[in-house]
């Protein structure tokens, strides 16, 4: 996953790091060298722990996964859900996920990739599931041990 916690990025099987050849990356793209498929499959694990920390109100591994911006509006959406629903437990069940990279923006503190995450996720265990649309923007800094936190969310569908 873009960061677990304790802050580090994720190694892929061969020890390289996640998004570690993004230093010198040109504008709005994707950089030469990019590990695509590794960065969806963290990307798609972190969207299922995402989730499921949302199901569960866990502040504390929602924290490790976002910015303090993005936990804010959680938070606040986890309390209208603890007031509107009475307290009953959450339960998102993901029956098809697809993510595309739709490009990295090199900024100046930092980086930040576009995932377009598509897909069936059933909340209702009496319901069929429903297609979902989404595009997140994951934020990265240049320096330090910093990983991918979710900057913000956009439902599409």
């Amino acid at each position: 996953p873009w960061e677990r916690q304790g802050g580090a990025s994720v190694a892929q099987p061969d020890g390289a790091l996640i998004g570690a050849s993004l230093s010198g990356a040109p504008g709005w793209g994707i950089p030469a060298g990019f590990d695509v498929e590794g960065f969806l499959q963290a990307s798609k694990a972190n969207f299922l722990m995402l989730q499921a920390a949302w199901d569960r109100a866990d502040i504390p591994s929602l924290r490790a996964m976002m910015t303090d911006a993005m936990l804010e509006q959680i938070q606040n959406q986890l309390a209208e859900r603890e007031h509107s629903g009475g307290g009953s437990a959450n339960t998102t069940d993901v029956v098809m996920l697809q993510a595309h990279l739709l490009g990295i923006e090199e900024m100046d503190a930092g980086y930040m990739a576009s995932v377009e995450f598509s897909g069936l996720i059933r909340e209702d265990a009496s319901a069929g599931p429903n297609p979902f649309r989404e595009i997140w923007n994951i934020t990265r800094p240049k320096s330090g041990s910093g990983g991918w936190l979710v900057a913000g969310v956009q439902a599409l569908q």
